[in-house]
């Protein structure tokens, strides 16, 4: 892992012309990556993509491993979530879309044209999407995470007067979308994960300064998490029903400092985890038992494996899959259960493995399913209570495919 943090940029040489979503890996400083898909140079449009805790030059190859050749041991069923009307794919955020009775949200999109208008979040339930009504006078919306009371964060998208991309962080609640609004008049903002109790978190970024905050909304207001010592910059990953919130801190691009933040009564009180040697690192998921999950490098910051954090243990790193030079931990449920990403990062080549994490081992997830299930290795969501997966795989073309994966026994 490079010293320098990334962004995720949309790259037309990873489309097939205007028809693909896949991500390129690309270096850059923290200060203008706000760690969001800036498809047009906006910054702080987040369209759920995932974060990796690698860097290089090149593009990843998305699908290294094909499935006809792997002895399969098919542990899961894979129930595609299909596409909304008039749209012609589907993606699954890497935050929390799906809850633990069986619900998803997403968004679906046109892959020609314009994007961000043609994007609709929706809900997915008993095998049928069901829309989700745009805010007023924003006619893009995308769904990130799903709660079990079926209240979902995300957020609107409008084009300005300049053309440019808006973006503003909404919770639909029964259907209805409600606005949660910015730190700054002059900002856009994410809700990029709810708790059962309606509490959103996220980030505001400012177009003013670039500066991107961590923000929580409780209390029908937005408030802004605080921040360590030295650090200017945060992004508030996801939140339990504890309403411990996980996410990260950065100076520039000097650092990046994987940390929670807890209430301590009379606010939230931010902690740093710790890292394995290097400067930089996030954490991006936690359960109810307040374990977390994210990636941190080792000194040097040339690599750095996935980590599990609690109070009692500290930062522990997990398994690498064989070969492979870095992980990241993106979710973890109730039982322990992670998942992630593996990647083999070497100088001439780049690829991303799903993985999950269960029992002390690291399983390939391309292993577990059936030999004509599509490369599983494009976008990880989570994982429920009831240990299904959400995951976006990847079409002949690039395209996503939006799935659930289903436990078989």
């Amino acid at each position: 892992m490079k010293t320098r943090k990334f962004t995720l940029l949309i790259g037309k040489s990873l489309f097939a012309a205007l028809a693909v979503m896949l991500f390129v890996v690309t270096a850059a400083p923290a200060n203008a990556q706000q760690n969001s898909i800036q498809r047009d140079g906006s910054p702080g449009v987040w369209m759920g993509g995932i974060r990796p805790s690698v860097a290089t030059q090149k593009s990843p190859a998305m699908a290294t491993r094909n499935p006809q050749t792997i002895n399969h041991d098919a542990r899961y069923k894979v129930v595609p979530i299909g596409v909304l009307p008039g749209k012609t794919n589907s993606f699954l955020a890497d935050t929390r879309p799906v809850n633990n009775i069986e619900h998803v949200t997403g968004y679906s999109y046109v892959s020609t044209g314009d994007f961000f208008l043609s994007s609709q979040a929706f809900v997915w339930q008993n095998g049928k999407l069901k829309a989700l009504a745009p805010l007023s006078g924003w006619p893009g919306s995308d769904g990130f995470a799903i709660n079990d009371r079926d209240q979902v964060a995300g957020a609107a998208l409008r084009r300005d007067e300049n053309g440019h991309v808006r973006q503003v962080a909404v919770l639909w609640d029964h259907g209805q979308p409600v606005n949660l609004g910015t730190l700054e008049p002059n900002s856009q903002s994410a809700a990029l994960d709810v708790n059962v109790f309606g509490i959103a978190v996220g980030e505001s970024v400012s177009l003013d300064t670039f500066v991107q905050l961590p923000v929580v909304w409780y209390g029908g207001a937005i408030h802004q998490l605080p921040l360590l010592p030295g650090e200017t910059n945060g992004f508030a990953e996801e939140i339990n029903a504890l309403g411990v919130i996980v996410g990260w801190q950065y100076l520039d691009d000097l650092n990046a400092l994987p940390c929670l933040w807890y209430w301590n009564s009379t606010g939230y009180t931010a902690v740093n985890l710790g890292s394995f040697g290097g400067n930089y690192g996030q954490a991006l998921g936690i359960n109810n038992f307040g374990q977390t999950v994210g990636w941190s490098n080792y000194a040097g910051d040339e690599h750095g494996p996935a980590f599990i954090w609690d109070f009692l243990h500290g930062l522990q790193p997990l398994s690498l899959l064989p070969g492979d030079t870095d992980a990241n931990g993106q979710n973890i449920n109730e039982l322990g259960q992670i998942v992630g990403v593996s990647v083999r990062a070497l100088p001439d080549s780049f690829t991303v493995h799903a993985a999950i994490w269960q029992n002390g081992t690291v399983t390939d997830l391309q292993t577990l399913v059936s030999p004509d299930t599509p490369p599983l290795t494009y976008q990880m969501g989570n994982i429920n209570n009831l240990g299904e997966i959400a995951v976006d795989a990847s079409d002949p073309d690039g395209n996503p495919i939006a799935l659930l994966l289903v436990p078989t026994h």
